[in-house]
């Protein structure tokens, strides 16, 4: 879950409904800047796909004490999240072997993973599942340079998706997130940039400019989210809290 604090609240967005905005936002990449057409329906799914791990998760937030605020995606337990990913790469797989790949590839680059030890154990169970996938497609060395533009593409898309999430709507550049005070990362990786980070900004509540654009056209997200306001949360407790929320939706615009 993405858990964004206001002084009297929570809100707090679904990581599987973060992953379908990217998925929207790979809709409409330009295929002049995708390359290779023929794994595009397998990649588009693996964006959309990609945090179906946290559907099971995110249905009953837990509460950490040591933050006095619901678990996020940033500081949730380890062990219940490293299960629900491999189980979630593995569904994503049955679907598409390529799309499963480039989930596994994108979770195992969180720079994190080494450092414990359910962490190291994922990463060899999936260094195991990439291997054999490798070998089930046919990617040999030839194929490297296109299955890491599309892991690049799946980063920096949720990356994007992301930057809805966890700013304030209409936040200027002095009050963002850090990860996004430079520009969006993973972006200096494409050709098209000259190897620059793509730069976004606040034109409004309700409107995003990116640049470079590297979309078709302009289009509209609907992002899903609930307000856990503190008062009730004091007064019910997370779980009540959570259920009692309506889901509201806020529409943005990604423009140039």
């Amino acid at each position: 879950m993405i858990v964004r604090e206001t002084p009297s609240s929570f809100t707090c967005i679904g990581q599987h409904d973060h992953a379908h905005i990217s998925g929207v936002m790979a809709d409409h990449w330009l295929g002049v800047y995708f390359g290779d057409a023929s794994r595009r329906d397998d990649v588009t799914l693996a964006v959309y796909e990609h945090d179906r791990a946290w559907i099971p998760l995110d249905a009953e937030p837990l509460w950490n004490e040591q933050t006095q605020a619901p678990y996020s995606f940033l500081d949730f337990p380890p062990a219940p999240r490293l299960h629900h990913y491999e189980q979630g790469i593995t569904e994503l797989e049955n679907l598409s072997p390529y799309a499963g790949l480039l989930s596994s590839l994108h979770y195992t680059g969180f720079p994190e993973m080494a450092k414990l030890a359910a962490g190291r154990e994922f990463l060899q169970k999936e260094a195991g599942r990439q291997q054999r996938l490798r070998r089930q497609l046919g990617i040999n060395a030839s194929g490297q340079p296109t299955l890491d533009f599309h892991v690049q593409l799946l980063k920096f898309l949720d990356r994007l998706s992301l930057y809805l999430c966890m700013n304030e709507p209409g936040a200027d550049k002095e009050h963002e997130h850090p990860w996004y005070k430079g520009g969006i990362p993973f972006s200096d990786y494409f050709d098209f940039t000259d190897h620059q980070l793509i730069q976004t900004k606040w034109a409004s509540k309700t409107q995003v400019q990116v640049a470079p654009f590297p979309f078709d056209e302009a289009f509209c997200v609907t992002l899903p989210y609930k307000e856990l306001r503190k008062n009730e949360l004091s007064d019910v407790g997370l779980a009540e809290c959570f259920q009692r929320a309506p889901i509201q939706k806020m529409q943005v615009w990604i423009t140039e």
